[in-house]
């Protein structure tokens, strides 16, 4: 890194509406390879530009495959739409709840399990790799999940750290575990422990993040915006009850309510901390605001609906005044190109 500032990326959960978050990264990764491009500099993908990716649920399976598998955004774009074709596309139990009364999963964990495996064959990685590195990676990865008996927000990461009393999961079972949501799916085991989707906890990990970069990229706490170039996160459209199809199970529907409100707050408190008078803030947020709260969790078939929003998001004039000074933040780097 011939320039300093570490780069940071966040992505929410938020079901198929996932799409939405890669069609804005995507319009940033082209919009930065183009200004690349005019001043005689290659082509990059996300791995080589974030230093720390963190992910949350559906954005937890998008971080593992642009961090970890370092997959470009065409690519990734592709692979989740098979994925969400190949989960959701499958026959659904007719209620949540079970016989006693209990919730149960709405989809086959096991299709997740096998679509998940899927990929990582397709990229010709095996099967039972595991989520973490020998080396410390250049791109570190983590996801969001919740373990399942304390109820708290657990990091399952790509990397070391030094109370170096981390699980060590398999790449398949990280995924398994950050998209692990309550009445979708079953939970998921890791050494004995039981995880599920850290939405819940953390559907926006924007401050889940500021907090590892704090603990592994600074000496002291509160240096973090000193030392960041470019800090980007990325939402999945505004929910409203109308993407929620477990109406009736109370106590989930008002936990889902918590999770929407909780992710714009959580926007809210970061941009507080990481505005300076006088200066231009290296923070930025993108969340499609409209034609996306219709759109349920698991409607794998409306790719187009979210497309056309995340489009006409992207071509509003404050979008692309703030999305071109995102992208002069990242070009403050002049990053090295690991071999594709």
């Amino acid at each position: 890194m011939n320039s300093p500032g570490y780069c940071l990326l966040s992505l929410d959960g938020g079901g198929v509406r996932g799409l939405a978050t890669l069609f804005v990264l995507q319009k940033i990764m082209n919009k930065l390879n183009y200004d690349r491009e005019q001043v005689g500099l290659a082509h990059v993908k996300p791995c080589h530009v974030f230093d720390i990716m963190a992910g949350t649920s559906t954005g937890g399976l998008i971080a593992i495959m642009l961090g970890r598998l370092e997959m470009s955004v065409d690519e990734c774009i592709t692979e989740y739409t098979t994925l969400m074709k190949d989960v959701f596309s499958k026959n659904k139990f007719s209620s949540p709840v079970g016989i006693l009364g209990g919730v149960k999963s709405r989809f086959s964990s096991d299709a997740l399990s096998e679509a998940i495996s899927g990929v990582l064959k397709r990229m010709d990685v095996p099967v039972d790799q595991k989520f973490r590195v020998d080396a410390q990676p250049t791109c570190k990865v983590f996801v969001c999940a919740m373990m399942q008996k304390v109820g708290i927000v657990t990091r399952l990461r790509s990397y070391r750290v030094p109370e170096g009393n981390d699980q060590d999961p398999t790449i398949l079972e990280a995924a398994l575990a950050t998209s692990a949501a309550p009445t979708y799916f079953s939970k998921v085991k890791i050494e004995g422990s039981s995880y599920i989707d850290g939405a819940l906890g953390a559907n926006n990990p924007t401050e889940q993040l500021e907090d590892e970069a704090n603990d592994i990229l600074c000496s002291r706490k509160n240096d973090l915006t000193q030392r960041v170039a470019c800090f980007l996160s990325i939402g999945t459209g505004r929910m409203d009850l109308n993407s929620v199809s477990d109406r009736g199970i109370l106590r989930l529907v008002e936990a889902l309510k918590k999770e929407a409100t909780e992710t714009e707050r959580t926007h809210a408190s970061v941009l507080r901390r990481w505005h300076t008078p006088g200066q231009e803030s290296r923070y930025f947020r993108f969340n499609v605001e409209q034609g996306l709260n219709e759109v349920k969790l698991a409607e794998f078939n409306k790719r187009d609906t979210i497309q056309a929003g995340a489009f006409a998001y992207l071509l509003r004039h404050d979008v692309r005044d703030r999305l071109q000074s995102c992208v002069e933040h990242l070009m403050t780097r002049q990053l090295p190109v690991r071999p594709s």
